[in-house]
């Protein structure tokens, strides 16, 4: 038997113990292409099809993979559900940083990612495709929002503190209000229009002013301790300014926790949906590239990506723990992405790489994924 059929079976009986409910022909459209999309790094069904190691023809595997996308009956959200707690078992009494951001899929569609920071990437926990439109979706983004963050919620380890990294384009207020209730740190950026609306005031004896009129230009650096007004009560909150040189506007943070440099750094990272974007797209699995139109079809689509992007990337730190990025990347500079460096180690499958490591351990009856801080 092939090395690469070898590795599908070993997929296939893995997500057969996490998904026992799962009829097995789904389990084994999932199985297909989660490692399809690692072997050819798309999600073209095509090259899906030409990649996987199985006798039938390239022609007759692309419509079984159609096929999978098309069924209504692979609910998306429950298999995913029952998945998440297993991929944030090993994360047990961690400090979690998550990110919020939308990222568009052409005119197509919209993503909107909850993820966790891992090194310099965010791999994803909860997600929504909504149509790409001018107007209005049916359910605000703000309740999406709060929607993803309770399902989170609901599969975190016992232990953890988790910090929300949310960009200007969320309602501030509605992130806060959102993260006091589950018990969650927050650093969210007000918009430009916020900082006119939104008023601050040290204290409540204080008399309140625009947020705007705390701005004294580039070169600023200020954070305290006071009170914004954004609705129709005061909240206590820190206070941020950070306005570096050669920038047209500052960054203003809002956080449960202590202002100043650590909160900076924490919305910094908020940064690396950028690349990780990148690597989902141009640099990884094409996804800007897919043809799929149909949001139900597509959310299918994201649940096997997801799942490959989770691997890659823990397939990625394994390299990096094990000394053998030399052996991949150049030695002057850092040219390969972790999840890249995932992706090479898979496709040495073939190469007598004698193992590659799966997903998901299992240790004492519990299934976990090693390796992802």
């Amino acid at each position: 038997m092939s090395s690469r059929r070898s590795m599908l079976h070993a997929v296939t009986r893995q997500l057969h113990y996490l998904l026992p409910t799962l009829r097995v022909t789904r389990t084994r459209g999932l199985a297909l292409l989660v490692v399809g999309m690692l072997w050819s790094r798309s999600v073209a069904l095509p090259r899906m099809a030409a990649a996987l190691p199985l006798g039938a023809t390239d022609a007759s595997l692309e419509r079984r993979l159609r096929r999978w996308l098309a069924n209504a009956q692979v609910d998306v959200g429950t298999i995913w559900r029952t998945l998440l707690p297993r991929l944030l078992t090993d994360r047990a009494g961690q400090d979690l940083l998550l990110v919020f951001d939308p990222t568009p899929l052409g005119t197509r569609a919209t993503v909107l990612v909850l993820g966790l920071v891992v090194r310099h990437r965010i791999v994803p926990l909860a997600w929504r495709t909504m149509p790409q439109q001018d107007g209005k979706w049916a359910t605000s983004q703000g309740d999406l929002m709060v929607t993803l963050m309770q399902e989170v919620q609901a599969a975190l380890p016992p232990a953890c503190t988790v910090t929300l990294v949310a960009d200007r384009q969320m309602s501030g207020v509605r992130i806060l209000d959102a993260c006091q209730a589950l018990g969650w740190h927050v650093v969210v950026r007000l918009n430009g229009g916020a900082k006119r609306r939104i008023y601050w005031r040290a204290d409540p004896e204080a008399a309140a002013q625009p947020v705007a009129t705390l701005l004294t230009g580039p070169g600023q650096r200020w954070h305290a301790r006071g009170q914004l007004f954004p609705t129709e009560q005061w909240r206590d909150v820190w206070l941020t300014i950070r306005w570096d040189r050669g920038h047209e506007e500052p960054w203003i943070l809002v956080s449960d926790r202590e202002g100043g440099p650590a909160r900076v750094a924490d919305y910094r990272r908020r940064a690396r949906c950028e690349a990780t974007y990148q690597d989902c797209k141009s640099r990884g699995f094409h996804m800007d590239r897919s043809r799929v139109r149909d949001l139900d079809r597509m959310d299918r689509v994201l649940l096997a990506l997801h799942l490959a992007f989770w691997w890659a990337t823990r397939l990625g730190l394994h390299v990096l723990r094990h000394g053998e990025r030399r052996h991949y990347d150049r030695s002057d500079r850092r040219d390969l992405s972790i999840l890249r460096l995932g992706l090479m180690v898979f496709s040495e499958l073939d190469l007598g790489r004698p193992h590659v490591p799966l997903l998901f351990v299992r240790r004492h009856d519990t299934w976990y994924v090693p390796g992802m801080t």
